[in-house]
């Protein structure tokens, strides 16, 4: 039970949230908090059909846990109404360089996949494209005009190529986000390893583990006060 996945975690509290009879709550991924100089596993509950990825939710979890990292008990489960997490003023959530960041990528990938993709249509050919080019001189009459072929279908196709090209770099960004959770597996475990063995708290390496979890959950709010490391 001294290394559990983070999986186990969140099994930990859905156990104790049925009891509980909390059935319309679902636990959030597995996050840390500092407290007084000690580290805890914290986990945020929001009700299950809140949208915790819109931006615009701004969902205030209802419920949170703290799990003694050293016997992985829980040792508070408090509705956030009657004992808040927040301490102090509530931080604001900034998700503008990352809405930069997406765009930005999502503009250069968009353009070079359209680039890739067009230069192949216009350069290369199946064997029986060539054949038949090579006999109509690469031309075709249309309304009375006579145009290259590679332009024709260029033309024609461009629309469907553009939209095929966002949807593939939309999914190329939700994967490339979705994957940080490997990053912050590996983060959270490092981190209550060397709690565990020496006390230490890195909260260099919290700090990442918060910002990791503010651009996973775009729509929940007051992630860097559950945290508590400022």
């Amino acid at each position: 039970m001294n290394n559990l996945k983070l999986d186990d975690y969140l099994e930990i509290v859905n156990n104790e949230k049925i009891k509980k009879g909390l059935e319309e709550y679902t636990p959030l991924y597995p996050m840390l908090r500092k407290v007084d100089d000690k580290l805890f596993i914290g986990v945020l509950l929001t009700k299950n059909n809140d949208n915790v990825w819109d931006k615009d939710s701004n969902i205030k979890p209802e419920y949170w846990v703290l799990i003694n990292p050293s016997n992985n008990q829980i040792i508070e489960f408090n509705e956030t109404n009657k004992k808040d997490f927040v301490i102090g003023k509530l931080i604001p959530k900034t998700l503008e360089n990352k809405q930069k960041e997406i765009s930005k990528y999502a503009v250069e990938k968009t353009m070079q996949y359209k680039e890739y993709l067009m230069n192949d249509i216009k350069n290369n050919q199946l064997p029986i494209q060539k054949k038949l080019s090579s006999i109509l001189n690469n031309e075709i009459t249309v309304d009375g005009k006579k145009v290259n072929i590679n332009d024709y279908l260029i033309a024609n196709i461009e629309p469907d190529i553009i939209d095929k090209v966002k949807e593939l770099v939309d999914l190329l960004v939700a994967s490339k986000y979705n994957s940080i959770t490997f990053y912050y597996d590996a983060l959270f475990n490092d981190i209550l390893t060397k709690y565990k063995n020496n006390n230490e708290i890195n909260q260099e390496k919290m700090a990442l583990c918060l910002e990791i979890m503010n651009n996973y959950y775009d729509g929940v709010i007051a992630i860097d006060n559950f945290f508590n490391i400022n």
